[in-house]
């Protein structure tokens, strides 16, 4: 629902092209702790050979903030609670007694995906290019990321984290419940930028 800020991160709607996305993920194994956390719908970075947190909007140049995926859940062995299957990994979970952590990624470079905007964003702007905002934030009681589309940056920036590429069109069943462009907090559907996603960049690191 756009006319209301509730943002959710980056949400998978299906792959480049219209074609249906299965829900294939990679795991990835974590041996080092994510200071912030990771909720379901953040953008995941690389760093020193492993995933970590994205803490600022990702953009052309190679950084740990350079995106791999998107994070859809977790699993680990926790020291109270025995195995524990979740949509949200805690801060600092290996120092607080968490073992075999893995999580899981949405990495496939050409994902179609979801995010709410912090204004309205309207039909013109499909096409070009826009930041992202608000990480290593999000709902302990959802586990959902918070991470929005930053309406002030749109614009035909070459090194921007996102491309504009649709919107979500739904019906309004009751007042302010329903999605169009424009919207207060436009729902916007977005792919990665050319060069944005770690295995379309052609450096290593």
């Amino acid at each position: 629902m756009s006319q209301v800020s509730g943002p959710y991160g980056l949400r998978i709607a299906k792959l480049l092209g219209d074609l249906p996305f299965s829900g294939g993920m990679h795991t990835y194994p974590m041996t080092a702790n994510v200071a912030f956390g990771l909720f379901f719908g953040d953008p995941v970075g690389w760093a020193g050979g492993l995933p970590t947190a994205v803490s600022a909007s990702p953009t052309t140049a190679l950084t740990a903030n350079s995106p791999i995926g998107i994070f859809m859940g977790c699993s680990y062995q926790d020291p109270i609670r025995g195995f524990v299957n979740s949509q949200y990994l805690p801060p600092n979970a290996i120092s607080a007694g968490a073992t075999k952590v893995q999580i899981k990624v949405a990495d496939w470079p050409y994902l179609v995906m979801l995010v709410q905007a912090d204004g309205p964003i309207t039909i013109d702007k499909i096409g070009m290019n826009a930041a992202l905002k608000n990480f290593n934030a999000g709902s302990l009681s959802t586990g959902n990321s918070t991470v929005q589309l930053a309406s002030a940056s749109v614009a035909p920036a070459a090194t921007l984290a996102v491309r504009i590429y649709d919107f979500q069109n739904t019906p309004e069943p009751s007042p302010g419940a329903g999605s169009q462009p424009g919207d207060a907090f436009t729902d916007v559907l977005v792919v990665w930028n050319a060069g944005v996603h770690r295995f379309l960049n052609s450096g290593g690191q």
